[in-house]
C-alpha cells in the first residue's frame, strides 16, 4: 500500500490520466490528501474552457476481421467466404458474432445521438476522408484504440474533438477511449458530455516533414496497412544496386546539392512513429540526428519515436525492464561487488516499477522520446560513438539508407522510406488533438 501511495505522489503532480489507469480507492486517495469528489470537480471545472457542440457526430466504424476477410476477398458470398475461412481453421462463428456485435454497438451509438436531436454520418477506414471530417463537430471512434488512432490520424483542425467509445471493453482496454461504464450506458455517457462532466485533455502529436529528390517526393505515398493483402512494397528491381544504395553513406552536404524537395505528410502520429526495413529480420540502416546533434550512423532493427500518449504504448514495451532481471542485476551488485542491497522479489519488484513508471510522460508534453531497436554495437558502428539507445527529444532527424524500408504512422498507414529519403519528426502545439476524459464512476 505504501509503495503505490509514494508512486502515486510521484506521478499525481504530470499525469492526471494515473488516477483513472491505476484506479486509485477513495481510501487511497483520501490517504494522499484527496477526496474523491475532488477529482470530477477538476475536470468538470477544466470543461469549461470550451463548450462541446455536438450538431453533427462523424462515427468513424471499426474494420472487423470478418469485414476484412470479406474485402480480402473480393467481395465473394458469405457461403464462399465461409468455406475458405473454415477450410483455413478460422472460427467462423466467432468472427460472424463479432461482427454482429460491432455493427450493433455502433448502431446504438448512432441512435442514442440521433434520439439527443445529432445528426450522424458513419465512415468506415475505406470512407473515411477530409470532407466528411470538416462536415462534422466531433469524430466518435466506436472500437478499440486502434480505431481511435485512425480517427485521430486524419483530424487536422486542433479544436475539432475526438471522442472514443470502447465497442468490447470485456476484451479490450482502449486507453484512449472513454471509460467502460460509457460503453455499458450510452445514452448516460452522451448526457454527461452535453451537461459538460468531463474534462478537456491535449494530446500532442508528431508532425513528419519529408525531405527528398524532387522525382522520388511524389511516389512517396501513403499504404494502408489494414488492407494491403500480401507485400506493403513492390519488389526491388535490381538486388545489387540496392545493396550498394543500402551500404553507401552519403556526405549531406553532397546530397544536398541534388533536386530536393521537401512535403509535410497529411497524417500526424497520436502514438508513434515507427521506421525500419519492411523484412523485420533485415537490418536497418538509418542516419540519425538528435535535436541539433551530430549525425550518427546506426545498424538496428528500427527507430521508434513515441509521444507523451505513445509513452504507455510500444516506447514502454520496447523498453521495460522484468523483474526478473532487475533481480538478477541486483543480485550480482550483492554477491559479487559487495553492495548492500535487499534483494528479495518484493524489492526487485518495486525498483523494476520505479525505473518503468519513468518511461511514461504526459500526453501533453512538447517532447518526444525516441528508442533504438535492437542496437547493434561491434567494431565501428555506431559512427560516431555516444548515440543514447534511447532519450528524450525536442527533434529527431532521420536519414534512410535501407533498401525496402517505411515509415509507419500509429502502424497503420506506412510512407515507403528508402535510400537518400529524410525526415524530420517534432511536435507542434498546433498539431495536437483535442479529446475528452471522463471518471472510472458514473459522475451522476
Amino acid at each position: 500500500m505504501h509503495n503505490r501511495l509514494r508512486q502515486a505522489r510521484q506521478l499525481l503532480h504530470y499525469h492526471p490520466a494515473f488516477l483513472i489507469l491505476k484506479k486509485i480507492s477513495a481510501r487511497e486517495l483520501s490517504m494522499l490528501g484527496l477526496r474523491s469528489k475532488e477529482v470530477p470537480a477538476r475536470r468538470q471545472h477544466a470543461s469549461k474552457e470550451q463548450k462541446l457542440k455536438m450538431e453533427k457526430c462523424l462515427i468513424v466504424s471499426k474494420v472487423t476481421r470478418y469485414e476484412y476477410e470479406k474485402h480480402s476477398h473480393d467481395n465473394i458470398s458469405n457461403w464462399e467466404l465461409e468455406k475458405i475461412l473454415r477450410n483455413r481453421g478460422s472460427d467462423y462463428d466467432s468472427m460472424v458474432s463479432n461482427h454482429k456485435e460491432q455493427k450493433s454497438f455502433e448502431e446504438g451509438v448512432a441512435k442514442a445521438l440521433k434520439e439527443m436531436g445529432v445528426k450522424v454520418e458513419m465512415a468506415s477506414r475505406l470512407t473515411y476522408n477530409e470532407e466528411m471530417i470538416n462536415w462534422c463537430d466531433a469524430v466518435v471512434p466506436c472500437g478499440g484504440d486502434g480505431t481511435f488512432l485512425l480517427a485521430a490520424s486524419r483530424v487536422r483542425d486542433a479544436n475539432k474533438p475526438v471522442i472514443g467509445f470502447n465497442s468490447a471493453p470485456h476484451k479490450s482496454v482502449g486507453r484512449l477511449c472513454l471509460p467502460t461504464w460509457c460503453s455499458n450506458d450510452l445514452k448516460g455517457a452522451l448526457q454527461a458530455l452535453k451537461e459538460g462532466k468531463f474534462r478537456w485533455m491535449r494530446r500532442s502529436r508528431i508532425r513528419t516533414t519529408i525531405t527528398s529528390d524532387q522525382k522520388l517526393l511524389d511516389s512517396i505515398t501513403p499504404v494502408d496497412l489494414h488492407t494491403l493483402h500480401f507485400c506493403r512494397y513492390p519488389p526491388v528491381s535490381n538486388q545489387e544496386d540496392s545493396h550498394e544504395a543500402a551500404t553507401r553513406l552519403k556526405d549531406p552536404q553532397e546530397e544536398s546539392k541534388c533536386s530536393l524537395a521537401t512535403k509535410v505528410l497529411p497524417f500526424l502520429a497520436l502514438n508513434e512513429v515507427f521506421i525500419g526495413e519492411s523484412v523485420t529480420s533485415r537490418v536497418s540502416l538509418l542516419r540519425l540526428k538528435i535535436d541539433d546533434g551530430k549525425w550518427a550512423h546506426t545498424k538496428s532493427s528500427g527507430l521508434c519515436v513515441t509521444t507523451g500518449t505513445g509513452s504507455t504504448s510500444w516506447h514502454y514495451s520496447i523498453n521495460c525492464l522484468r523483474t526478473h532481471s532487475v533481480l538478477e542485476l541486483m543480485k550480482i551488485l550483492h554477491e559479487e561487488y559487495g553492495v548492500d542491497l535487499d534483494t528479495s522479489l518484493e524489492k526487485a519488484r518495486e525498483v523494476t516499477e520505479k525505473y518503468n513508471t519513468k518511461l511514461m510522460f504526459p500526453p501533453d508534453s512538447e517532447q518526444l522520446a525516441y528508442s533504438v531497436r535492437e542496437y547493434i554495437t561491434f567494431e565501428e558502428w555506431p559512427a560516431p560513438r555516444g548515440l543514447r539507445v534511447r532519450d528524450r527529444a525536442e527533434a529527431v532527424t532521420v536519414r534512410s539508407h535501407c533498401t525496402d524500408a517505411g515509415l509507419v504512422i500509429d502502424g497503420s498507414v506506412s510512407f515507403p522510406f528508402n535510400d537518400g529519403t529524410q525526415a524530420l519528426l517534432e511536435i507542434h502545439p498546433e498539431d495536437s488533438l483535442m479529446t475528452v476524459q471522463m471518471d472510472d464512476a458514473l459522475p451522476f
